[in-house]
């Protein structure tokens, strides 16, 4: 579901967002009006919500679409500054292929690539967003030598390198409902709507894991929501739809303008780590330079 969540993908969500119609984007991409109708209809799919709304003249964005274009905007503008900054040093090296689990790639590397880019100078640069499962089939595979994923602890063929410590923080609509807004315990997540992840997801795995641990009956229910993006869970829990685990590296405007609040649940943390992964046999080139660079300077919240 989430490997519809590719760069591509996002770039085509948004020109037409930007053209407000879809045979306006097709032209601009000089794509078909079909190949563009059906990577939107991808992503609505992998998001669990309408990005989109239609009308006699076009195309109008849902609060959900608004939300992912945000992140869409900021992931291009900095990838541009990175380009840019990559454009201007003396000697270009190699390229830097990258691939990312969504939180990261939408999150964490974006800047870390600007500030980079001020110190190196790779022939190009490409970043890749999936799910967990998806980014370690693609290092596998050889598509990236490089990647950077969620919450695992072992990966096998592969070697996993700890890069930053997270947590997952139960969050709710500062307006939500009552029932939402009274949860004190964990007991009253079962009467609660919990929003996630598609399986596959290391995000999905950590939550499930904990919940497990603290209450089994909360760790797999058949009627919680499912969606396949950190953006579409947000737009959903801002409407009051349930809670979710989100990173304080994806709520830091919200929780800022009080839009989300974190749920104090005593009994209940879910850690995890961003790990590093890689063929067993080491890095070379951009990729072993953008690591060194990264361990060296890690990002803060």
């Amino acid at each position: 579901m989430a490997d519809c969540l590719d760069s591509r993908r996002l770039e085509t969500f948004r020109a037409v967002a930007m053209a407000g119609r879809i045979s306006e984007a097709a032209r601009r991409l000089n794509l078909s009006q079909p190949a563009v109708t059906a990577q939107i209809r991808q992503l609505e799919s992998a998001t669990g919500r309408p990005l989109f709304t239609r009308h006699p003249h076009g195309v109008q964005l849902t609060p959900a679409g608004r939300g992912l274009l945000d992140i869409a905007n900021r992931m291009r503008g900095l990838m541009e500054e990175a380009a840019s900054r990559i454009a201007s040093p003396e000697r270009p090296s190699g390229p830097l292929r990258l691939c990312a689990s969504t939180t990261l790639a939408a999150y964490v590397l974006p800047s870390l690539l600007a500030e980079f880019a001020k110190h190196d100078r790779p022939a190009a640069l490409a970043l890749e967003t999936a799910n967990t499962d998806q980014v370690l089939a693609w290092v596998r595979e050889g598509r990236f030598p490089l990647g950077l994923v969620e919450g695992l602890r072992r990966a096998p063929g592969l070697k996993l390198e700890l890069f930053l410590q997270d947590e997952l923080l139960p969050v709710r609509a500062v307006k939500a409902p009552y029932a939402i807004r009274r949860a004190k315990r964990i007991q009253d997540l079962s009467e609660l709507p919990i929003l996630r992840r598609e399986p596959g997801s290391g995000t999905r795995a950590v939550v499930d894991a904990a919940l497990k641990k603290a209450n089994p009956a909360l760790a797999h229910r058949e009627g919680d929501p499912v969606i396949g993006h950190t953006e579409g869970i947000k737009a959903a829990v801002l409407a009051g739809l349930g809670i979710a685990f989100l990173s304080p590296w994806s709520i830091r405007g919200e929780l800022k303008r009080r839009e989300l609040e974190i749920l104090d649940l005593p009994g209940l943390r879910v850690p995890r780590a961003f790990s590093w992964v890689h063929p067993s046999g080491g890095l070379s080139g951009a990729a072993a330079r953008f690591h060194r660079f990264a361990m060296e300077h890690p990002p803060r919240l």
